[in-house]
């Protein structure tokens, strides 16, 4: 975490503060994992006014970006202004939670301390730190300070990232943490410089092949972002996020079963378009079996050029603006697709189709107006022709 000049202001403020007020020094340590080696660091109570928010904090890293795009800027925690709405949003992330955690803290005071930087940015306690300056700002008296552990100068981007996940995303806080969360916090592992690697032997005991997948899939996440003209808005991906995990899942067969790229990109942007428009996760497992069929295949592809990139908020637009069966062109060509998966596994359970196609025809309203158009009329002179054929 490189430092500012105020930064360094602020941490001759720490440094000042406990010279004044020795008694601020607790009676407790922290322990720690410094370059390696384990550290006992002291604990002290300081006031809130010398501690802030640490914006980088995985835990709401999604949720934060969020409140960026709504500013239309980045926040600065040291500003009071900025670090009541970093308050507000750390506060609301589980009102449940945040509420037992307030009834514990005004009964008992902060029984676990925070950890700091040497310059006083909460790398962990962030929520603590929001529930006593709330407390304080409703006019409680004694609730005007913190308890931290302050890390010495000069600790790498790579350790505070390492001290924060070891504690963060311990299996036993990852739910807490949050899918979208979890994700991002293992890139900013490798943005601060830790290999895949060092990351998995940290915290999945060397299960690298698990790190690595999961980056892949934040990619893919981010990919459909750009896709969608709203990069870092993780937020829109916070309900669909296991659809990744099977459109990559559908990328690695394709790649596996020898596709050339393009026809590897289209499905992507085809996964894309399907997952926007609300195809179930379950549905778009069946892929996998669509692209094993050369015909099925073909017609799946042609959803590619209803799936293109637009510019932001047209696609939300044309997902409203649907056709009459309330499916955009993709998912519709998407259901025919499984409509012909279907009739090829069933091709030797001839009754089982002509009830399917009996009840399909029987639900077909015949005054509808979209019977008279060019299609409508082509597909019934196709089904003529079949009935023709199978009668004789």
């Amino acid at each position: 975490m490189s430092s500012s000049k105020s930064d360094e202001e602020n941490a001759k403020k720490i440094a000042e503060y406990i010279q004044k007020h020795p008694e601020c020094k607790k009676n407790q340590t922290e322990s720690v994992i410094l370059e390696g080696s384990n550290e006992d660091l002291p604990v002290y109570r300081l006031p809130l006014d010398i501690t802030f928010y640490n914006i980088k904090n995985g835990r709401f890293k999604m949720e934060y970006l969020a409140l960026v795009k709504k500013e239309g800027r980045e926040l600065d925690s040291r500003d009071p202004k900025d670090a009541k709405k970093i308050q507000n949003l750390l506060v609301d992330l589980d009102p449940k939670e945040s509420n037992n955690l307030r009834d514990d803290i005004q009964q008992y005071g902060q029984r676990k301390p925070g950890i700091s930087t040497y310059d006083g940015f909460v790398i962990n306690g962030n929520r603590r730190r929001a529930i006593l300056s709330s407390l304080n700002d409703s006019g409680l008296s004694g609730f005007n300070y913190t308890d931290v552990c302050r890390l010495p100068s000069g600790v790498s981007d790579a350790d505070l990232w390492l001290i924060e996940a070891g504690i963060q995303l311990s299996k036993n806080v990852q739910l807490d943490y949050g899918p979208i969360n979890t994700l991002l916090k293992f890139k900013e592992g490798v943005d601060a410089g830790l290999t895949v690697i060092q990351i998995a032997k940290n915290l999945y005991g060397g299960d690298e092949k698990k790190i690595q997948e999961k980056l892949e899939i934040l990619r893919l996440i981010e990919l459909y972002l750009d896709w969608l003209g709203e990069p870092e808005q993780y937020k829109n991906v916070e309900r669909v996020h296991e659809h990744f995990l099977d459109l990559k899942s559908i990328l690695d067969k394709a790649k596996k079963d020898g596709y050339d790229d393009d026809v590897q990109a289209a499905l992507q942007i085809i996964g894309f378009q399907l997952i926007h428009d609300g195809v179930a996760q379950r549905e778009l497992r069946k892929i996998k079996k669509m692209i094993a069929h050369d015909s099925i295949r073909k017609k799946l592809l042609t959803a590619e050029k209803y799936s293109m990139p637009e510019p932001k908020g047209e696609k939300r637009a044309k997902l409203e603006k649907a056709g009459e069966d309330g499916f955009t062109k993709s998912v519709s060509i998407f259901w025919q697709c499984d409509d012909e998966l279907k009739a090829t596994e069933e091709s030797e359970q001839p009754i089982k189709l002509l009830n399917r196609a009996l009840t399909n025809l029987e639900n077909i309203d015949p005054t509808n107006p979209s019977l008279n158009d060019r299609d409508a009329i082509q597909s019934l002179a196709k089904i003529v022709k079949i009935m023709e054929k199978l009668a004789k």
